[in-house]
């Protein structure tokens, strides 16, 4: 089980390098089309809206066809949403191609997550989340650099990623994963370990929102101020760098600090960099240092919601709350996209700095008056 559950977490790392670097060069592609930036974010979303869509019924199919058949449908939809983004040139096509690879982060982000969080031990769930979460980070940071070298052949970068994550599945062939029957007994109805984890949801979700819309908003902005499609790509992996940075640490502090304290940190930067940033009107390179304390911060907020739910609950209620979370992430990377488009065609700096900034205060001042997680 070890050994699978090693090559289930690899196996995703992969997948998701690969859909790091193929969403802010589908941006850059989608721009160079001539599509506006609301248009942009909206059609971004849909990744994250297929997710939301899907990832409630996973474990149910788990359950009905097998976790590990499940986790390998997962992948082959994918490559076909990546097959998709080599060869759109209309909206629709766009939409399309993001709704798969969404659903077939569905079939798969969802399971990894759980796994993590059962098998840890009791003492170290934020050192083993983190840890996961810093792997996360690795692969949102190696795609982007990736698509920056591959900025003018997008198409080759497409196909690249769908021949990744078809490799990265074969060594799981005959490999199986234990299925916890669903019980429908009100003690473990998922329901109310939800109302429960409200809280921890709604941290997930402003992690999503923050950490997806400063991606597309911090690519969109960089182009605006007349980047390189090569340049503004890769601003995208030096956010992914600030998440891969801080998660490992991160945990261990959870572990001895506490989530709670973390997350009001997590939420106070946030502010603070978010407000900073019409400085890069006198100087540029800043964008370079918030763009790693935006992939810090609101990559924190996620592990930190996966960490508490670890520490917090136990049983079947770890599944269920895990799935709250990814649910609750997957919201807010739906829309941070298509707040940071509207953000952009307002204004690339001030419309960024208002509307992600006034949320990241409101968030701050719930969680410092929060007394507990669950």
């Amino acid at each position: 089980m070890k050994q699978t559950l090693r090559l289930i977490c690899l196996s995703t790392l992969v997948s998701l390098g690969g859909f790091a670097g193929a969403q802010p060069l589908a941006v850059t592609v989608m721009e160079g089309q001539g599509f506006h930036a609301t248009l942009i974010g909206l059609l971004s979303a849909l990744v994250f809206g297929g997710v939301l869509l899907l990832a409630p019924f996973q474990p149910a199919l788990a359950v009905r066809f097998g976790a590990m058949a499940t986790y390998q449908a997962g992948k082959a939809v994918a490559v076909v949403g990546f097959l998709g983004c080599a060869s759109a040139v209309a909206a629709w096509h766009w939409a399309v191609a993001f709704l798969l690879l969404g659903f077939g982060g569905a079939l798969t982000w969802p399971l990894t997550d759980s796994l993590i969080a059962t098998q840890a031990p009791a003492d170290q769930k934020g050192a083993w989340l983190g840890l996961f979460q810093a792997g996360m980070g690795i692969a949102f940071a190696v795609g982007p650099f990736v698509s920056a070298v591959f900025a003018t052949w997008p198409r080759a970068l497409f196909l690249g990623a769908a021949g990744m994550l078809v490799l990265s599945s074969l060594p799981l062939l005959g490999k199986h994963l234990p299925v916890a029957e669903e019980d429908d007994s009100v003690e473990s109805a998922p329901w109310a370990a939800w109302r429960r984890a409200g809280w921890l949801g709604g941290v997930a979700l402003l992690g999503g929102f923050f950490e997806n819309g400063t991606h597309t908003a911090g690519t969109l902005a960089a182009l605006e101020l007349g980047w390189s499609s090569a340049t503004a790509v890769a601003l995208a992996g030096v956010m992914a760098l600030g998440s891969f940075a801080i998660q490992q640490p991160l945990g261990r502090a959870a572990d001895r600090q506490g989530t709670r304290s973390m997350i009001i940190w997590a939420m106070g930067v946030l502010v603070l960099s978010l407000a900073a940033l019409p400085l890069i009107s006198l100087w540029q390179p800043l964008m370079w240092g918030l763009g790693l304390v935006w992939g810090g911060a609101s990559g924190a907020l996620y592990t930190l919601a996966m960490t508490g739910a670890a520490q917090v609950f136990t049983g079947r209620d770890v599944a269920a709350v895990t799935t709250l979370i990814v649910l609750g992430y997957t919201a807010g990377s739906a829309l941070g996209p298509i707040a940071g488009g509207l953000a952009v065609d307002l204004s690339p700096i001030t419309g960024i700095a208002w509307i992600f900034g006034s949320l990241a205060l409101a968030g701050w001042a719930l969680a410092l008056g929060r007394k507990s997680l669950g």
